[in-house]
């Protein structure tokens, strides 16, 4: 696709590439991981009959013997008999012949003898209350939660199936870029290296290699082809245009690489690209960002993550649509990427909104994605977050 609109890239990039395999993971380190597979209860929760007060298992009509004590976590052998009771713990199986639980504070106990009023069956959480043997839990392509791990292990799981992460190689382009103190004589502080890496990790993928690569075609060959066996995604910074000394896509036909998406009519992010690799029968995304820090952050937000979500199986949500607070134009057949802030449903922009710029982008929370035209206080546009 060459100059195509912003939902036309959208929808290629997150239909041109397949589920990664699954791995195996212990349930702490299944947070955030996406899920393979539907989870299922491998038993009955509760397994037994359980108590769900403190207090007294009780048979029959008060006032009741109170004969023992129902150990936690043990299946009770004692059988409760009419007018007998046994102390009881919230959790505690129920022993054989319990007709009811009475919660402490709804009862007395005097010389061995509990008194108090019941109903029948009150206090007594059946086997299987919560889920049955065989039971999905949890539907395959969630992003597991700590209290979803809980209820795995509430039901027998020891681990879990998860999608695995796909693996990035990041090249950040450009011989006019510095790496710390100030800027001077012409030079560039690099401002993409510090968040790239934070951004893709959040959005669920692992970073296998992040370096700087001079401007230089040969230099970048063979740093790529170091990389091909080991990851699912290349991600480079700049060099996407048509100039002296763009070698991006050089570097895509040197790989013999498939173009998808040539370029973007959205303001900031036109200068993307994403290809498919194809590498010893694998084939690998290879995603382009423009070099201007803002640009590459709405063309990463746009683009690469919905190309990571498909990696991860897991579902493309639709965006939230939000209000304009105030009157934005595009470029004539353009969209627009406006970082900002919501209220509510109300979108309200940032100042410094140029392309090169992060004063603005810094103190927002995501993009608002202006539709092509005039756009006049209380339009709609959808809402692209950071979070």
């Amino acid at each position: 696709m060459r100059e195509g609109t912003w939902d036309q890239a959208l929808a290629i990039a997150a239909q041109s590439f397949s589920r990664l395999d699954s791995q195996t993971v212990s349930l702490s380190d299944a947070i955030d991981r996406f899920l393979a597979k539907d989870a299922l209860s491998l038993c009955d929760l509760p397994a037994f009959e359980t108590s769900s007060m403190d207090g007294w298992a009780v048979s029959g009509e008060g006032p009741w013997k109170l004969i023992g004590e129902v150990a936690t976590g043990k299946a009770s052998t004692q059988v409760l008999h009419y007018g007998q009771s046994l102390a009881i713990a919230t959790g505690g199986v129920i022993p054989q012949g319990t007709t009811s639980v009475i919660p402490w504070e709804k009862a007395t106990e005097n010389d061995g003898e509990i008194s108090g009023e019941i109903e029948e069956g009150a206090n007594i959480r059946p086997a299987g209350m919560e889920s049955k043997i065989g039971d999905v839990l949890v539907t395959a392509g969630t992003r597991v939660t700590p209290p979803m791990a809980g209820l795995f292990a509430a039901t027998g799981h020891d681990s879990i199936d998860v999608i695995k992460k796909p693996r990035v190689a990041i090249f950040f382009l450009g011989d006019e870029l510095i790496h710390s103190g100030v800027p001077e004589d012409g030079a560039i502080r690099d401002a993409l290296g510090p968040q790239l890496p934070a951004v893709l990790t959040k959005m669920g993928a692992t970073i296998s290699s992040a370096q700087f690569v001079k401007d230089d075609l040969d230099v970048l060959n063979k740093e790529i082809a170091k990389v091909l066996d080991s990851v699912d995604l290349i991600i480079t910074t700049g060099g996407t245009a048509d100039g002296p000394r763009d070698y991006v896509k050089p570097a895509l036909n040197n790989l013999g690489a498939t173009k998808l998406i040539d370029c973007v009519k959205v303001r900031p992010g036109y200068h993307v690209l994403l290809a498919r690799v194809t590498h010893s029968g694998r084939d690998i995304a290879f995603l382009a960002l423009p070099g201007n820090p803002q640009s590459a952050l709405a063309a990463l937000y746009s683009f690469g993550n919905p190309l990571i979500t498909s990696f991860l199986g897991a579902t493309q949500e639709k965006l939230d649509n939000v209000e304009l607070t105030s009157s934005l134009t595009t470029p004539e057949g353009f969209s627009r990427l406006v970082p900002g802030t919501r209220e509510g449903k109300l979108f309200s922009p940032t100042a410094y909104l140029g392309s090169a710029m992060l004063r603005g982008v810094a103190h927002a929370q995501g993009f608002a994605l202006i539709n092509p035209g005039k756009n006049p206080e209380g339009s709609t546009a959808r809402w692209i977050p950071f979070n």
